[in-house]
């Protein structure tokens, strides 16, 4: 088993994953109900050129689902009902333009007030193209998540000289509102 990266960590790919040539990575979240309210988390990513998100379909959001096969985003959960991953996002690295730079994930709190009410909320990345594939990182918040908290910059895919990733585990709450202006105001922070 890869050993799991923890928060401000960053690991080459080539070097710690269990495959020879890394390609895909699956980035799953799953949350609960509390008290019987619904909780609609939503998984967002922000491809980057040149370190900034340059056009409107390279973010990634429950509106714009993909980039051809670099980047699959799942069926949209408003509820957070059922067990396991709630929502997905699959990264295909090999499939993204070679002027990507990098690839932001992140979770966002549409609905139902904001990431402390979501219990048994996790964030986790895998080592390949479904939720059965080797967990290599975890976003975990446990109580830190504090009213307000509406967002999470959670991983960051970056494409280093030799053309491989790395990848970091940023776990980084922000307050960004609800709604739809919470996932504008998340793909504004990547923009130049």
């Amino acid at each position: 088993m890869l050993e799991i990266i923890e928060k401000g960590q960053k690991f080459d790919l080539n070097v710690m994953s269990k495959r020879t040539n890394p390609e895909k990575f699956y980035f799953g979240a799953g949350w609960g109900t509390k008290d019987g309210a619904a909780v609609d988390l939503d998984i967002v990513a922000v491809i980057c050129r040149g370190g900034v998100l340059t056009q409107a379909s390279d973010f990634i959001y429950f509106g714009n689902r993909g980039v051809g096969t670099a980047v699959e985003l799942s069926e949209d959960n408003t509820t957070g009902e059922g067990d396991g991953d709630d929502e997905d996002i699959v990264i295909n690295t090999a499939a993204l333009d070679a002027d990507v730079d990098k690839v932001v994930v992140g979770l966002v709190a549409y609905a139902g007030a904001d990431l402390s009410c979501a219990p048994d909320l996790h964030f986790r990345v895998c080592d390949g193209d479904n939720e059965k594939s080797e967990q290599i990182g975890d976003v975990n918040l446990g109580d830190s998540a504090i009213p307000k908290d509406t967002a999470v910059v959670a991983f960051t895919l970056t494409r280093q000289e030799d053309g491989s990733f790395s990848l970091e585990n940023n776990s980084e709450l922000l307050q960004l509102g609800a709604g739809k202006a919470a996932i504008t105001a998340f793909g504004a922070r990547f923009q130049a």
